[in-house]
């Protein structure tokens, strides 16, 4: 721990703070529109920080492209864009646009063919005039590999959390947020919170550094989790795996444990995520390893913190805790 994290208390953490919910993809592309819409505006009004306050869904940013093509947009200004990357449409071409209420309602049309990812994002402009940090990024993505699960993905830089007076209400927003859209589904496949996941392929650290690709855990969620964190969602069939709910609540890994609509259950370690140590991580993993995929970790070329052990999932299991 560095003197300054010290100074302010718990866990520093990386650079990217990721919320994911795993779930069946539907067949239809107006039930795809209807699970996606309201994620994309919970996640917008919930997550974005300072960052809502240069943000209305009745606002068009399209005046301001010209002016950040030559970067010459004001430092601070808000721009936001909505993208629709590997569609599925015949003749159809990726796109990222300005955001505008026009643009909004193409976007969810075009949302309802079921791209490979589609997403809103909100940038601060920095001092070269062109976007920078802060930004949230809230995407609906389904991987062309295992197109049969949709990934309901929020992410946000953590600048919120290394300030001691705004991380306490940025924590409780996230916290609201992720507990509310939990209990709306009731076919969770996984889902966490975590600041170690891989942002460009989306594998989870614990994936990553086992070399499995999402083709190779997608299958097997009913019974294998992808991976471990502050916020941990697991299966119907892995709470099963794990000896139910009330045996992950007398195990003591958890600050707490809720049983989902659906037969899932919502595993939170630490009251808050800078609470997230080396010693919560090796509690979570020994509670989790009947559940977690076999092999070795092998520490990558991230320079992320990654909050795994690297130690053989399948060693731990049955043992006592």
């Amino acid at each position: 721990m560095s003197g300054q994290d010290a100074m302010r208390g718990g866990t520093e953490l990386n650079g990217t703070l990721r919320a994911e919910i795993d779930l069946p993809s539907p067949d239809d592309g107006s039930a795809y529109r209807e699970l996606a819409e309201p994620w994309f505006t919970a996640a917008l009004s919930a997550l974005a920080g300072p960052l809502r306050a240069g943000f209305r869904p009745d606002m068009d940013f399209s005046g301001r492209g010209v002016a950040l093509s030559r970067g010459e947009a004001a430092p601070g200004e808000l721009w936001a864009t909505l993208a629709v990357l590997e569609p599925v449409r015949r003749r159809q071409r990726p796109y990222e646009v300005p955001w505008s209420p026009n643009n909004w309602s193409t976007f969810l049309r075009d949302v309802e063919s079921m791209p490979g990812q589609a997403s809103v994002v909100l940038r601060s402009i920095g001092a070269d005039g062109h976007p920078d940090l802060p930004w949230l990024d809230v995407s609906v993505v389904r991987d062309r590999d295992t197109p049969e699960v949709v990934s309901l993905v929020a992410s946000r830089t953590t600048e919120e959390f290394t300030d001691p007076d705004a991380r306490s209400e940025a924590q409780a927003r996230w916290t609201d947020f992720f507990r509310t859209q939990v209990h709306r589904y009731e076919d969770i496949l996984y889902g966490s919170i975590a600041d170690d996941a891989e942002s460009v392929m989306g594998r989870t650290a614990l994936e990553a550094d086992l070399g499995l690709l999402l083709e190779d855990t997608f299958p097997h969620l009913d019974t294998v989790l992808r991976g471990y964190a502050w916020w941990t969602v697991c299966s119907p069939g892995v709470v099963s795996a794990l000896g139910g709910a009330e045996s992950l609540r007398a195990d003591g890994a958890f600050h707490d444990v809720e049983l989902l609509p659906g037969g899932g259950a919502s595993l939170r370690a630490a009251e808050h995520v800078w609470d997230y140590d080396q010693e919560r991580v090796r509690k979570v993993f020994r509670a989790l390893a009947p559940a977690l995929p076999e092999g070795q970790p092998v520490k990558g070329i991230s320079t992320d913190t990654r909050r795994l052990v690297y130690e053989d999932a399948a060693d731990h299991r049955g043992v006592s805790r």
